[in-house]
């Protein structure tokens, strides 16, 4: 069993970022979809946390050496990464589906909409935006995901809350 970190969206805000490491100190690898490549980088180096780390350039990260798009595989199960603002996501997902399926990914992570969603249909690969860990354009707040992936079974993505800002001295209420 692989659980997986998903972040994306942080547009600059590296403590948004640290929380959520914070909050998951288990995870076996963690995978950002752009928006704040340097962000992450940062944080990463603070934290001194040896993860394996996959990462897709978003349309906000200037002069990032990192991909726009990735596949990697977890427990048997292929899962196709990237920002998403290639494929017009905002709009539609047809480009996105269609491109992932030709790849023959079971999942698809994405962000730039910055609105988490949980999409899966029969025939398709399941897809999963975890929102934006910075600035949300939904109700749900800032949100990050928990991929959790087993082989010969279905994915299981969780959405969580980005972790509050707690004060000093009133970690105790907590």
């Amino acid at each position: 069993m692989k659980k997986l970190l998903v972040l994306s969206d942080s547009h600059g805000d590296t403590q948004a970022l640290r929380r959520c490491l914070e909050q998951e100190p288990e995870v076996d690898a963690l995978i950002f979809l752009g928006d704040g490549c340097r962000d992450l980088d940062q944080v990463l180096s603070q934290l001194h946390r040896r993860l394996p780390a996959y990462m897709a350039k978003g349309n906000c990260d200037y002069n990032c050496e990192y991909p726009a798009e990735g596949l990697a595989v977890f427990e048997g199960q292929l899962v196709f990464y990237t920002h998403g603002y290639m494929y017009g996501v905002e709009a539609t997902l047809g480009g996105i589906c269609r491109t992932a399926k030709a790849r023959g990914a079971d999942v698809v992570l994405f962000g730039h909409t910055h609105r988490p969603l949980t999409l899966e249909m029969p025939e398709l690969p399941r897809l999963y935006n975890p929102g934006s860990v910075s600035r949300p354009r939904g109700r749900e707040g800032p949100t990050y995901g928990l991929l959790t992936l087993q082989r010969g079974q279905p994915p299981q993505f969780e959405l969580k809350p980005v972790p509050p800002i707690i004060p000093p001295g009133c970690r105790d209420l907590f």
